[in-house]
Order: C-alpha cells, then sequence, then structure tokens
C-alpha cells in the first residue's frame, strides 16, 4: 500500500464532549454568596495509519498512551460548523449577500474570512440564528473574541447555545472581573453536567480572585464519573493553586502528586521551577525542573538559572491557573471527531492568556489537526526564537508546512532546528535530544515528498545521537527507539533497500510486538515480495486482532492470502477495505486484482477504473500508476 507519516497527537487523550444546545443563562442573584498538564515518524508501508500533522512517537510504538479519560453518559460529541443545523431562519435582504460570501469562505476554508462575513449577516440580521450559529463557531476559532461573545449572547437568549459557549461567557466575565457573574457561569456549567468537572477548580481560583478570607478547596464531587475526570485535572490544579497562594507546607505534596503524570509545556515546566526555587526550595525546584531526564547537577543549574530570569517575575495568577485547565482539556480533546472541539477550546485557553506560549503552541497543533494549516502556521510563527517553546512551536511549523506540502519551506525549518541545536553549549548535553528530533523532523519531510533515500539519511542521523549522553547515561538509547527503527527501516524499503530494512523491521516487531503497524508493515513487505508467507500472513492476522477496523490492515492481510493463492480468504477482506475507504486509489487496485483473479472480470474493471479516478494528480508517482492501471483495464493483471 502507499506510504504515510506515522502520527500520534502531542498528548491527546480522546474524550466526548458536548451536542445539545445549553439553556439560557441564570440571572445573577442579588448578593454574592461563596463558593467556590519527540515527533511523528516517517514512511510506512501498508496500512499505516495516515498523517495528521501531530507530534509524538508512531502510533502502538514505545511509549504508552496516558490512560483514557472516563467520560460520562451525558457527553456527546459537539459538531463541527459544516455540520451545524440550526432552526430554520430567512436571512433578510442585507443580510444575503454577506451569508452566502461567509457560506462561501466556510467552504474555502478560510476561518477569519467566514467569521467576518458571518459577522456582517448578523449585524444586518440580528434575528438570524443561523448566521449566529456559524458566526459563533467560526469567530472562536479565528480568534475573533468579539464577534464570538456577541454571537454566544443572541444563542445564550434564544436557548441555543453550545454547552462550550458556557465557557466562553465565563471568560469574558473573568476579564471584565465581574466575580458574581463568574460565579453564576460556574453554577451553570456544573449544572450543564457535560463540563461539571471544571467547576471544583474554577471555584477554587475565583475564590482568590474575591480573596476569601477563607480559601475554597477543590471540591470532589458525588457523582463517579464526573468525580473521575476532577481527579484527572488534580495533580496539576494542585501544584498550581499551592504556588498561587504561595502555600509552602503544601508544595511538597502537590509535587508528589504530578510526579510522572502530567505532561507539562517547556513554559510551564520552567515558570513553577521559577516559583518553586522562589518560595525557597531550590532542591525542589531543580529536581522539577529536569524531572524524567537525566541531567548533571551542572544542567540542571543552568536551566534554573534561565528559568529564573525569563519567569521570576511572572506570577502563578487564578487568570494563569483557568487557561491552564482549559488548554489542558484542549489537549485531552485532541483525536476527537474532526478537532474543532479541541480546536475551540484551545482558542479560549488563549483569550485567558493571550502571552502564554505553550497554550500558542497547543493551539497552533489543535488547528493543524482540525485541517487548518494556514492557521497553525500564523500561530507556531508568534512563538520567538528565545521561548523555550520554539522547538515545539517550530515542530508544528514544520508539519503545517509539510500539510500544505511546501516541502522545502518544511526542510528549511527542519535544519534550522538541528543548527539551533547544535550551538548549544558542549555541556549542556540535552541539546542531543532537541538535535535528534530535528533530523526525526528532517526525515518526516523528505518521507512525505517521496524523498525516501534523504529520508533514511536523516532518520540514520538522529539513530547515531543516541550516542550523546545526559548526565551518566545515554540521552535516549536511539538504536532501540522502535518508532525510529520504524521509520528508518520503511524509508529504506520505500527506497529498494529491502536487505538493509528487512532487519530493523524485525527488530521493530520484537520490540514492539502489538504494534498493528509495526506488524502489518513487515507483513505486507514480506507478502508483496511473496518471502515467507506463512509468517507475513501470522503477522497481519495479529495487526488484524489488534486493529480490526483499519482498512489498510485489512487490504495488508487480503493481499497477503492473495499472494498465497486463497482467492476466497482475500475477497472478502479486500472488499471491506474498499467499503470503509472507497476513494483510495491502491485498495481499488488490490480489489481489481482479486476480483479477476476469481473471475469476476467485469468487477474488476470497474475496480480498476475507481482506483484511476482516485489517484492523486500532484504525486509524481501518478503517470506510472495511470499507465499500469489502463493496462489493466485492457488486459487484466496479467499484462504486467
Amino acid at each position: 500500500m502507499g506510504v504515510a507519516v506515522l502520527a500520534l497527537g502531542l498528548c491527546g487523550v480522546p474524550v466526548s464532549l458536548w451536542a445539545q444546545a445549553a439553556s439560557p443563562a441564570p440571572e445573577a442573584g442579588a448578593e454574592e454568596r461563596p463558593g467556590i498538564g519527540p515527533e511523528t515518524g516517517a514512511a510506512t508501508g501498508a496500512g499505516d495509519a495516515p498523517a495528521d500533522g501531530a507530534q509524538g512517537e508512531a502510533d502502538g510504538v514505545g511509549e504508552a498512551a496516558p490512560p483514557a479519560i472516563p467520560a460520562p453518559e451525558t457527553l456527546a460529541v459537539e459538531t463541527s460548523p459544516a455540520e451545524i443545523t440550526p432552526p430554520e431562519t430567512v436571512p433578510v435582504p442585507l443580510a444575503e449577500d454577506a451569508y452566502v460570501r461567509a457560506r462561501l469562505a466556510e467552504g474555502d476554508r478560510d476561518l477569519p474570512e467566514a467569521a467576518r462575513f458571518f459577522g456582517d449577516a448578523l449585524a444586518n440580521d440580528p434575528a438570524g440564528l443561523s448566521a449566529a450559529q456559524r458566526g459563533y463557531r467560526y469567530a472562536v476559532l479565528a480568534g475573533d473574541k468579539a464577534l464570538a461573545l456577541n454571537a454566544a449572547k443572541r444563542l445564550d437568549a434564544a436557548g441555543q447555545l453550545t454547552r462550550d459557549g458556557t465557557v466562553l461567557l465565563l471568560v469574558d466575565a473573568l476579564e471584565r472581573r465581574q466575580w458574581l457573574e463568574m460565579l453564576s457561569r460556574t453554577d451553570r456549567l456544573e449544572a450543564e453536567l457535560n463540563l461539571a468537572f471544571l467547576s471544583p477548580y474554577l471555584r477554587s481560583w475565583l475564590s482568590l480572585l474575591r480573596k476569601d478570607k477563607d480559601f475554597i478547596a477543590p471540591q470532589m464531587p458525588t457523582q463517579k464519573q464526573i468525580a473521575a475526570l476532577v481527579e484527572r485535572y488534580q495533580p496539576e490544579q494542585t501544584l498550581l493553586l499551592a504556588l498561587a497562594r504561595q502555600d509552602r507546607d503544601g508544595l511538597e505534596t502537590a509535587l508528589a502528586g504530578v510526579r510522572g503524570g502530567v505532561m507539562f509545556g517547556p513554559e510551564q515546566r520552567a515558570l513553577m521551577a521559577a516559583h518553586i526555587d522562589r518560595m525557597g526550595r531550590r532542591d525542589l525546584a531543580l529536581a522539577f525542573l529536569v524531572q524524567g531526564v537525566t541531567a548533571t547537577a551542572e544542567e540542571a543549574s543552568t536551566r534554573l538559572s534561565r528559568a529564573r530570569k525569563l519567569y521570576r517575575k511572572r506570577p502563578v495568577t487564578p487568570q494563569y491557573g483557568i487557561a491552564i485547565l482549559l488548554n489542558r482539556l484542549a489537549q485531552d480533546l485532541k483525536g476527537q471527531g474532526d478537532g474543532i472541539v479541541a480546536f475551540s477550546i484551545a482558542r479560549m485557553a488563549s483569550f485567558v492568556d493571550s502571552a502564554n506560549e505553550d497554550i500558542r503552541v497547543n493551539l497552533a497543533h489543535a488547528a493543524l489537526l482540525a485541517r487548518y494549516p494556514d492557521i497553525s502556521i500564523t500561530e507556531a510563527a508568534k512563538v520567538p526564537a528565545t521561548s523555550v517553546d520554539y522547538p515545539d512551536a517550530q515542530m508544528v511549523l514544520a508539519r503545517a508546512l509539510i500539510a500544505q506540502e511546501n516541502f522545502a519551506a518544511a526542510e528549511q525549518v527542519a535544519q534550522g532546528l538541528i543548527a539551533q541545536a547544535g550551538k548549544a553549549p558542549q555541556a549542556e548535553a540535552l541539546a542531543g535530544v532537541e538535535i535528534r528530533r530535528g533530523w526525526r523532523l528532517l526525515g518526516d519531510v523528505r518521507a512525505q515528498a517521496n524523498d525516501y533515500p534523504g529520508a533514511a539519511e536523516a532518520y540514520q542521523m538522529a539513530m547515531s545521537v543516541g550516542t550523546i549522553s545526559v548526565g551518566n547515561e545515554p540521552a535516549e538509547n536511539s538504536q532501540e527507539d522502535p518508532s525510529l527503527l520504524l521509520q528508518l527501516g520503511a524509508s529504506l524499503e520505500q527506497a529498494g533497500k529491502w536487505d538493509a530494512a528487512r532487519p530493523m523491521l524485525e527488530r521493530v516487531v520484537e520490540l514492539a510486538p502489538d504494534s498493528a503497524m509495526a506488524l502489518n508493515h513487515l507483513g505486507y513487505a514480506l507478502a508483496d515480495r511473496k518471502e515467507d508467507l506463512p509468517r507475513a500472513i501470522n503477522l497481519l492476522e495479529k495487526a488484524n486482532r489488534i486493529s480490526p477496523d483499519e482498512a489498510a490492515y485489512n487490504d495488508s492481510l487480503g493481499w497477503a492470502y492473495y499472494r498465497a493463492g486463497n482467492i476466497g480468504k482475500a475477497l472478502p477482506l479486500l472488499q471491506r477495505a474498499v467499503e470503509m475507504e472507497p476513494s483510495h486509489s491502491e485498495l481499488n487496485d488490490h480489489l481489481g486484482d482479486v476480483l479477476w483473479a476469481a473471475g469476476r472480470r467485469f468487477e474488476a474493471r470497474y475496480a480498476w477504473m475507481a482506483a484511476l479516478v482516485a489517484l492523486d494528480e500532484d504525486d509524481e508517482r501518478t503517470p506510472a500508476l495511470r499507465q499500469q492501471l489502463e493496462r489493466k483495464r485492457e488486459s487484466g493483471p496479467e499484462a504486467q
């Protein structure tokens, strides 16, 4: 099968979220009442997951994903802008032109233009719920907070505001320092259930904002499913609250709670370390700053000095804590549906703290996963080279450029990362980790550009960085990193160097025996060459047991059966693969071959015609593939 980039979210844990509209906001009471954290792979073989621009190790290879969030039964999936079906309304004449222009921009996936024209339509037709529904979503995604609030308030009055709209109204109350209104919005979130797990922390932050005499600590809800979600955010939020309150007594306990369980952003980790040091616990600050990484005392001290210089004077405020809470939720939502929910919440986090570079990187990544690479590029490019988030921002930028097939610019970004990391002092051996990331990124760029020899060269350079030491141990054993070995082996295979590729692919299966991707790649490569077919079939059968609903894995196993002469087993698998991905050229091509072998030649020609129609006109291999498919339609696969 075709080639794809191995991809995994930065730290995505899917969780379902709201669909139905919320009820209008309750009126605020007459008096206040207390209440109240490495990279994609490269070329793969048949059946590997499609590229999504995400960072991380290869799916199913390397580190295990975080545990899934147990979602309450009340949660449902939010619709994307294109799927919204608002109540039937007819735009007034003055709004019709703007509405049509907005829908055209929507079709072109031009967020700023769509938001602008929906805003014009809403201005000319204040009662138009259709413009308000679409205008709200596009305004949020485009970062037009004023328009988003305008549309949200109109929808709220009509009882049509989606659940995340309550978050936006709360963010607005926070910005205007309207604590009573913020409390009312928090009560509403809790009553609506979908995002009730945020309310214990919102109430605690509000307690600090109001300067309550007695601080209100986060309270665990009685509902088990909501409580499970509250617990997920507890370690990070407890630590942030301790830092905000300068709680020296609770600091050590709070730090113990986050060990190994929270993936902090570079800026957040540095800022928190600076404040821990400021509270007189330099020992804890040093340990926290290099947590999870083997570093010398000198390296840790150097990093802490930089963190103090950058962030010592930047306070841990309630606004910061709430922004981090929303940002963490957005990270957890990555991988759900079309990515619009995660993108929306990430944007709202940026509304709360627009200067936070961790949030900006997450926003850029969420935009990329939602298939808005232009927005991703805009946001990632805002992170300055002096920021601790710059390497991560450049990784996302490169992947957005890959999504736009601007491979030359993406390669330039990767080369820049390698050069920048190489300029670090030799004592900063941790720079080797960044050099390795740069080489892997360069390999990804070249693999996506179908430059497999160049990709293999880059991945080989990434493996060589494994000899750099951090402290008294290797930074990472690159020679035994299964995802990197898979990237290198896949690139060598695609470059026609099967003898060099096979040992690496075999080693990946040894290191990650339950990786469907690794099993599929080796199994397909063997089957396609008619080498060791019994073993190839065993590998592919196991891959399908692990991921039975992956179209490409069904195709690979079906193809292996076909190569072994078992048409009866091959045909249903290939038919199922095409049912799942009817516009995939290679799947249709394989199906045509098997149908022909089964004597169903009329249907085989239709399958090859579907393969022809689905060819990617921008792929340099398309002319040769078209000729092959046309010869098959004329004379069958025997002509090949």
